[in-house]
């Protein structure tokens, strides 16, 4: 939410640049990104001072259990500020359809890119805690990276193209995202099978 408040001053303050969706998202994902980081930190802190009182020297908040529950945090909040765009859309008569599809509804493009974001989110929870906790830039910089790609192929629906190109590239980054992470969280085929 942080995030989402100084990207909105830095859009209210930049008064040239308020015509180019871009700038904003760009500077959107990096307040997020780094506000997840800050996030991991002030969680890893924490988890040193309740270590430091209790008796049980476990790790609370670490591990890809907690990872994969603050991506999910932040990515169920992520879509609903992406959703309540195209709910608002929703005020009028009939059926508001995409600029560069008129047969696909803009709510179902909502959809699909808001899953396919929430989803992501929790792929870059996981990798951004292990890359805190590991000191990997590298890593830190895969998840800006591919967030950046996936937020940036959103803004084709702004024009007149077809919506398919944007969820297209946004699944394909969450696949390959996704197998990134599995691949980097050293999951196991089997078990995950075991699960679907």
């Amino acid at each position: 939410l942080l995030s989402l408040l100084l990207t909105s001053l830095l859009w209210l303050a930049v008064v040239p640049l308020k015509e180019y969706l871009i700038f904003s998202l760009v500077f959107s994902v990096i307040f997020q990104e780094c506000f997840r980081v800050l996030f991991i930190l002030l969680v890893k802190v924490a988890n040193t001072a309740l270590s430091r009182i209790s008796r049980d020297t476990t790790d609370l908040f670490h591990g890809p259990r907690y990872s994969l529950i603050a991506g999910l945090g932040y990515g169920v909040m992520s879509s609903m500020f992406m959703y309540v765009n195209v709910l608002s859309e929703a005020s009028g008569p009939g059926t508001i359809y995409s600029k560069g599809s008129p047969s696909m509804p803009i709510f179902l493009t909502g959809a699909l890119l808001a899953s396919a974001m929430t989803a992501l989110h929790v792929c870059w929870g996981i990798l951004a805690s292990d890359a805190v906790h590991k000191r990997n830039y590298g890593l830190g910089a895969v998840v800006l990276v591919s967030h950046l790609f996936a937020s940036a192929m959103t803004i084709m629906n702004e024009y007149d193209i077809s919506p398919i190109y944007s969820i297209f590239t946004t699944y394909l980054t969450l696949a390959a995202v996704g197998i990134f992470t599995f691949r980097h969280a050293k999951g196991n085929i089997r078990a995950f099978a075991k699960v679907l």
